[in-house]
C-alpha cells in the first residue's frame, strides 16, 4: 500500500484592475469555451510561412519567419555556417520526436537570442521544417476564415507536463523543473513528492469546487481510483493514472471525490455531449495520442481530429455560444524566431499557434497581443466570475479581441485533411438562420472598450 501525505492550500488572489464584462452583459452570449490542447508544434512550424503579405485572404499581416533568416549551426562559432528554414514536403507528415525537455529548450533560447535550435537538437536540420497550406490546410483554413494569434507562447521553457499545468493553474509543481529525471524513471519518492506537491498547487478545478452553477469537464480519460491512479508506474506519457503529461488534475486527490470524478471523461465524451444537447459551460479537450500531432504521429489525423471538434459545435445549436480555443502544449523542438518574455523562472516559453473559432470571430483576424495558456485560464476565471489563482494568470492578458459580440458568423464546415484546400473554398450553400460577416475588422462591430494587448 502506497501512502502520500496530502498538503492542501486554498489560497487565491484577487484580480488586479480586471475590466468589466462588457456593457449589458454581452458576455452572456459567450455561455461554453471549449479549449483542446494539441501537442508539440512550435508558431513558425506550423505558420511561419502563414499570410506574409496583404492578400484577399489575408486581411492581417501575420508575424512569420522574416525573410533572410539563417540560423547558426554554431552560435560560438559563426564561421561554421547557418541553416535557413525549409519547406517540409509530404514525407515529413510524420517526423521524428524531437528533443524538447528543458535540457534542449533553454539552450535553444540561448537567452533570447533563438539562435540554439541546431546544437540542442543534436545536429538535426528537422527542427528548422516548417509546414504551408499545402501540407496543414484545415488549420490554415481555420485561421483565414475566423482567428489567429501570433503571439501565443507556451507557458513554461520545458515539456508538456508543466505546460499543461498552467493551464489549469498558471503554475506547476516546483519539482518538475529542472528535467524531472526520477520522476520519469519511476522512482518512488519523486512520484511521492510529485503528488504532496500537486495536491498543495491551487487549481481552477479548487475554484470550479465552490461555483457548482459552473459546469466543466476534462475529456481526455476517466479517473480510476486515486490508489490505483497513484499506483500506475507505467508510461507518464500515456494515458495511465497520477502522472499523466496531459492531465495534471490526475494528479490531485480532489479529483477522485464523487463530486468531481465524473467530470474526467474519455475524448470520446465531448462529441457524445454535443450531440445530446450535455455540453458543460467549460470543455477542456484533450486528443488521443495518435491525432495529438505529436510526433511520430501523422499530423493529417490531428487536422481531422480538430476539424471534428470545430465541427461538432458547427453541426448543433451550440454554435450560437461557444467560443473554441484550438492551441499546442509546447514547440516540441521546432524552431521559432520570436523570443519569448521572460515572465519568470518558468518562462514564458516558445510560440505555437493559437486559433480562435467562434460566431464572433472576423474572417482572417490575426491577434498580435501577447498571449499564454494563462490566458486560456483568465479568459474562464474572468468569464465565471471565479478568483485568479496567481500572479501569471491575474495579469494575464484576456483574448477578448478575438470576439466582436454584435456580428453572428456562420458555422464553417471544415472537410477531411484528404478533401481540404488551402484557401478554403466554402459550400455553395450557408445554413440559415447565420449571416456571414465581411471579412476583418468593422468599427461598427466593436462592443468592448477595453484592449487586451
Amino acid at each position: 500500500m502506497v501512502s502520500v501525505a496530502l498538503l492542501v492550500t486554498t489560497a487565491v488572489y484577487e484580480i488586479p484592475s480586471v475590466p468589466a464584462r462588457g456593457v449589458g452583459n454581452a458576455w452572456d452570449k459567450v455561455q461554453h469555451v471549449v479549449i483542446v490542447m494539441m501537442e508539440n508544434h512550435a508558431y513558425d512550424n506550423y505558420f511561419g510561412r502563414y499570410c506574409p503579405a496583404i492578400s484577399p485572404v489575408c486581411p492581417h499581416i501575420a508575424d512569420g519567419i522574416p525573410p533572410g533568416t539563417c540560423v547558426p549551426v554554431n552560435d560560438q562559432n559563426l564561421s561554421q555556417g547557418c541553416i535557413a528554414p525549409f519547406n517540409f514536403t509530404a514525407r515529413n507528415l510524420t517526423t521524428v520526436d524531437l528533443n524538447h525537455w528543458q535540457e534542449a529548450t533553454r539552450p535553444a533560447w540561448d537567452n533570447g537570442s533563438m539562435d540554439g535550435f541546431y546544437q540542442a537538437e543534436g545536429g538535426t536540420q528537422t527542427t528548422f521544417g516548417t509546414y504551408n497550406g499545402t501540407l496543414v490546410p484545415t488549420y490554415w483554413d481555420m485561421a483565414e476564415e475566423f482567428g489567429l494569434a501570433d503571439h501565443m507562447f507556451s507557458s513554461a521553457l520545458s515539456y508538456s507536463l508543466p505546460n499543461h499545468w498552467f493551464l489549469v493553474a498558471a503554475q506547476e509543481p516546483a519539482v518538475l523543473e529542472p528535467l524531472p529525471t526520477a520522476l520519469l524513471k519511476k522512482k518512488v519518492p519523486a512520484h511521492h513528492l510529485y503528488l504532496n506537491q500537486s495536491n498543495a498547487t491551487a487549481t481552477v478545478e479548487s475554484e470550479l469546487d465552490q461555483h457548482p452553477n459552473v459546469s466543466w469537464a476534462y475529456y481526455d480519460y476517466p479517473l480510476p481510483s486515486y490508489q490505483s491512479a497513484i499506483n500506475a508506474y507505467t508510461n507518464v506519457v500515456g494515458k495511465s493514472g497520477a502522472y499523466n503529461n496531459w492531465n495534471p488534475l490526475a494528479a490531485q486527490a480532489q479529483s477522485y471525490t464523487p463530486a468531481n470524478a465524473s467530470h474526467f471523461q474519455d475524448t470520446s465524451g465531448f462529441f457524445n455531449a454535443t450531440r445530446a444537447g450535455r455540453l458543460p459551460n467549460i470543455s477542456w479537450v484533450i486528443p488521443n495520442a495518435g491525432v495529438s500531432d505529436h510526433p511520430p504521429g501523422n499530423i493529417t489525423q490531428g487536422q481531422n481530429f480538430v476539424a471534428s471538434v470545430v465541427n461538432a459545435i458547427g453541426s448543433s445549436p451550440y454554435w450560437n455560444s461557444t467560443a473554441i480555443f484550438v492551441t499546442w502544449d509546447e514547440y516540441g523542438g521546432f524552431y521559432d524566431h520570436v523570443a519569448p518574455p521572460i515572465v519568470d523562472g518558468d518562462g514564458d516559453s516558445f510560440r505555437v499557434p493559437l486559433l480562435v473559432i467562434s460566431p464572433w470571430t472576423p474572417a482572417g483576424l490575426v491577434s498580435h497581443a501577447t498571449y499564454s495558456f494563462d490566458s486560456l485560464l483568465a479568459f474562464v476565471e474572468w468569464r465565471w466570475g471565479l478568483d485568479c489563482l496567481g500572479p501569471r494568470d491575474c495579469a494575464a492578458n484576456l483574448p477578448t479581441s478575438f470576439f466582436h459580440l454584435r456580428l453572428h458568423r456562420a458555422p464553417v464546415d471544415f472537410p477531411a485533411w484528404a478533401n481540404a484546400t488551402y484557401p478554403y473554398v466554402p459550400p455553395p450553400l450557408r445554413a440559415p438562420p447565420y449571416i456571414e460577416s465581411p471579412r476583418g475588422w468593422a468599427a461598427a462591430d466593436a462592443t468592448v472598450s477595453f484592449s487586451d494587448g
